[in-house]
């Protein structure tokens, strides 16, 4: 079992918590790829049974290099080629009204338009509520980027990353 997680960072907060959700899969068993967002190739993702995207929030949204991916996957979304998969996202923001749930939600509904089946964070996890809502993990890092993730948010990356190895094993194995 294999996944990718493609990410954009601007501070190195996300490239931060994509290795501990790197970390949690791999204590699942599951082989990980991190991609650059900016290097990553559509196809490349036809050889994963998951699919990870990590985003700054940018204006309330998805940051640039990473919609460009998103916007590169279009010719498989046309042959519905990514279909059951496993998804999940995490992102970071300024501050928790920059935007970060409807960043998570946007990256989801472009995850469920290719067919993935989307794997949230459940309530009972270390790290909820702090590190990480229902969506998956979060950064509050401060307008100027000098905050960086929290211990609760790295502990949740890493739980989020178990959680999304299971749910490979069970959807994917």
């Amino acid at each position: 079992m294999k996944a990718i997680i493609v990410y954009m960072s601007e501070y190195g907060h996300i490239e931060q918590m994509a290795g501990k959700i790197l970390q949690g899969l791999e204590e699942e068993g599951i082989a990980v790829t991190l991609a650059k967002a900016s290097e990553a190739k559509a196809e490349d993702l036809l050889e994963y049974d998951g699919i990870i995207l990590g985003s700054p929030v940018r204006m309330g949204s998805i940051g640039d290099r990473l919609k460009s991916f998103i916007e590169s996957t279009s010719g498989l979304w046309m042959k519905a080629a990514l279909q059951n998969r496993v998804g999940g996202v995490f992102v970071s923001g300024g501050n928790p009204n920059s935007g970060m749930e409807m960043t998570q939600m946007a990256l989801y509904g472009t995850l469920l338009e290719l067919g993935l089946v989307m794997t949230g964070f459940v309530n009972d996890m270390p790290g909820y509520g702090k590190g990480a809502n229902q969506w998956g993990p979060i950064a509050k890092v401060g307008l100027d980027g000098t905050e960086g993730p929290t211990d609760d948010t790295l502990t949740a990356c890493v739980e989020y990353g178990k959680r999304l190895g299971w749910a490979i094993k069970k959807v994917r194995g």
